[in-house]
């Protein structure tokens, strides 16, 4: 994969097409994409997106919101990503759901990114599980509650997301919404800066780690060495008795 397809929509955007289901265009729009041949690829979408490709559709609002192969059109892009949406695509969902939460084409409209973040973790998706933790914990689009908000950032992390390891490290730091706990949080802002191969690392969590060393008592320190994510997210039980119904 090129560093240009990388920085456009992520490293799992190129998907196996056969495997997904997608439509000939769509694998051809992505190869034209990917060859920054704009004309070719917003027509091979245009005409899978006709057909109610999501993909496409999803892939169509990227092009509009970034101004690829013409002027940016970020009003037409939620267009796209929220027909996408309504059909269960959950990148498109999260598209726009960003959109509404930073009123980037349309209006600034936390309650509804909320929406659409929610629709996202509830497919399953560890962003939009951490995003609806953001709202909870800021207050933004929904009324504050740090409990909540821990509660899906257990899901996220449960999932591998390791910026939710690091929300849930400071938690744990600051006793907020969960009980004060210096092992845990030591534990899980060290795995946020050593996540699996494959994986990159939080840029915050090596000097959360640091930081929270600072303050740790030896017994503390001596229970991090042998605590693991796993007794960590058990212990958290209590507050997310419900597991995630999804799609």
């Amino acid at each position: 994969m090129t560093t240009f397809m990388k920085r456009l929509a992520g490293a799992s955007m190129l998907l196996t097409f056969a495997a997904s289901g997608v439509w000939a265009s769509t694998a051809d729009g992505i190869k034209a994409l990917e060859a920054q041949d704009y004309k070719t690829a917003k027509q091979e979408f245009t005409d899978a997106a006709a057909k109610d490709d999501t993909e496409a559709m999803y892939y169509l609002g990227l092009m509009m919101q970034r101004g690829l192969g013409d002027r940016a059109q970020p009003l037409a892009a939620t267009v796209w990503w929220e027909r996408a949406s309504y059909l269960g695509d959950v990148r498109s969902q999260l598209a726009l759901a960003r959109a509404y939460r930073l009123g980037v084409g349309v209006r600034l409209n936390p309650r509804q990114a909320f929406v659409w973040d929610m629709q996202a973790a509830k497919a399953g998706s560890a962003e939009g599980m951490r995003n609806v933790g953001d709202y909870y914990l800021e207050g933004n689009g929904q009324e504050e509650d740090h409990v909540e908000a821990a509660k899906w950032y257990l899901r996220a992390a449960r999932l591998g997301d390791v910026s939710s390891y690091v929300r849930l490290a400071k938690l744990f730091s600051e006793g907020d919404g969960v009980r004060k706990d210096a092992a845990a949080a030591y534990v899980l802002y060290n795995a946020a800066a050593h996540p699996p191969k494959g994986v990159s690392p939080d840029r915050n969590a090596a000097a959360g780690a640091r930081n929270v060393k600072k303050f740790m008592k030896a017994d503390d320190l001596a229970r991090a060495e042998k605590l693991t994510l796993a007794e960590i997210f058990e212990s958290l039980k209590a507050i997310d008795k419900e597991p995630v119904r999804t799609k």
